[in-house]
C-alpha cells in the first residue's frame, strides 16, 4: 500500500542542530569588542585634554573681563609631569594669569619629580604667571611634626616645588591683575576662627617650652611644627587686615565641598566683613579624578562614599551651589581611593576657567 502524505500545514520541522561554529562566531564577537573597547580607552588615556569653562560673576569688575586661571589638580606622580614637550603643545597661544594645584600632585608613591618638573616647564612656557598648590589627601603631610632626621619644617616635597618656583598656599597670596587685587586662599580658613587658633597654638608653644621638650627629637619636631603653623596664622591674620570687599577671591581645597556645608557656611558667614564665604567667587577642587572608570552619558560607575552611578555633580565640572562656584577637576593621575585602578574612558584633563559678568 502506498503511503499516505502528511496534508498538516502546522506538522513541526524537524530541529537541526547547530554546529559548533555559532559559538566561536559570538565568542570571536565578545573577543573583539573586548580589544577594541581595551584600544580605544588605552588611546584615550594617552591623551591630555585642555577643558574651557567660564566663571559667571554679575558684579565682576570690567578690569577683570576674562582673568583665567589655570586649573591642574590630581598629578599622582604621572610621567605627564616630565613630559614638557606635551605642556608647551597643549598650553601654545592660550593665555591664562594664574595656574592653581589642588592636590594629589605627589600621591602615595612620594615622587615629586613629576610636579617639580611640571612648575619648571609652567615657569618656562608664562614667567610671570604663578602656580598655587596645595596638598591632597595621598600627598606626603606637608608640615612634618614629626622626627625626620632633620630640622626642617615643611616637607621635602612642597620644598622641591618652592625651589621650582611653585607657592605653597597655606595662607592668603595676593596677585594684582590691572588696578584689582586677586586673592587665592586655602578654602577652609573660611572656617577657622583665626584669633582662637592663634591662642592656641601659642599655648602649645608655651608648654613645650615651659617642658623644654623643643629640645629634644620627639618635641624638637613638633615644636618646630606649631612655631610654624602659629607664623602661618599671624600671616593669614595680617592678609584679611589687607582685603577689601571688591577684591576678587579664590579658594582652593582638594576635596570638593558638599552642597549642605556651602549652604551652612553661607548662612553663617559675616557679610560686613572682606574676608567671607560669602564673597568667594570660585572654588577649585580635585580628588575625584572625574570618577575614573566612567559610561558615556551615564558618567561615573562608582565613587566611593558617592556610590554607583552617582552623576557629575560635586564629582566633576562646574557646580553652582547657592551663590558659589565649585569647579572640580577631572584631574591626570589614578586616586588610590578606588576600589578599581586605572581609568576607563575618563580621559586625563587640565582646565582654563575665565571669569566673565556675562551671564547666560
Amino acid at each position: 500500500m502506498r503511503r499516505k502524505q502528511d496534508y498538516y500545514i502546522f506538522a513541526p520541522e524537524k530541529t537541526k542542530r547547530r554546529g559548533p561554529g555559532c559559538l566561536i562566531l559570538v565568542l570571536s564577537l565578545l573577543f573583539a569588542a573586548v580589544v577594541l573597547c581595551l584600544l580605544t580607552n588605552a588611546a584615550t588615556n594617552r591623551k591630555t585634554d585642555l577643558l574651557t569653562e567660564k566663571v559667571r560673576v554679575m558684579s565682576l569688575n570690567k578690569d577683570l573681563e576674562n582673568f583665567t586661571v589655570l586649573e591642574i589638580s590630581d598629578l599622582q606622580g604621572d610621567e605627564r609631569g616630565l613630559d614638557g614637550d606635551l605642556w608647551r603643545t597643549l598650553l601654545y597661544g592660550k593665555g591664562f594669569s594664574a595656574v592653581t594645584m589642588t592636590g594629589d600632585m605627589v600621591g602615595q608613591s612620594g615622587d615629586y619629580t613629576p610636579l617639580v618638573a611640571l612648575i619648571k616647564t609652567l615657569r618656562q612656557i608664562k614667567a610671570d604667571v604663578p602656580v598655587y598648590f596645595i596638598a591632597g589627601d595621598e600627598d606626603p603631610a606637608p608640615v612634618q611634626s614629626e622626627p625626620h632626621g632633620d630640622t626642617e619644617v615643611l616637607a621635602q616635597w612642597v620644598r622641591a616645588a618652592q625651589a621650582a618656583g611653585g607657592t605653597y598656599l597655606d595662607r592668603p597670596v595676593s596677585q594684582a591683575v590691572d588696578k584689582q587685587t586677586v586673592w587665592f586662599t586655602p578654602e577652609y580658613l573660611y572656617s577657622v576662627d583665626m584669633n582662637n587658633m592663634q591662642e592656641t597654638l601659642t599655648r602649645q608653644k608655651t608648654d613645650l617650652e615651659t617642658a623644654g621638650q623643643q629640645y629634644d627629637t620627639q618635641g624638637g619636631a613638633n615644636y618646630r611644627a606649631v612655631s610654624y603653623q602659629l607664623e602661618t596664622m599671624a600671616a593669614c591674620a595680617q592678609a584679611v587686615k589687607a582685603m577689601n570687599k571688591d577684591d576678587l577671591q579664590i579658594g582652593l581645597t582638594h576635596v570638593p565641598l558638599e552642597a549642605d556645608y556651602v549652604r551652612e557656611m553661607v548662612e553663617w558667614a559675616d557679610e560686613t566683613v572682606a574676608f567671607s564665604f560669602r564673597r568667594l567667587s570660585l572654588v577649585l577642587a580635585g580628588h575625584y579624578c572625574g570618577g575614573q572608570w566612567r559610561l558615556g552619558s551615564l558618567g561615573p560607575i562608582y565613587v566611593p562614599q558617592k556610590g554607583w552611578f552617582p552623576g557629575d555633580a560635586g564629582i566633576l565640572g562646574m557646580q553652582r551651589i547657592n551663590s558659589l562656584n565649585q569647579y572640580v577637576g577631572g584631574g591626570i593621575g589614578v586616586s588610590k581611593i578606588y576600589p578599581m585602578s586605572g581609568r576607563l574612558f575618563d580621559t586625563p584633563s587640565v582646565t582654563l576657567l575665565s571669569y566673565t559678568a556675562q551671564i547666560e
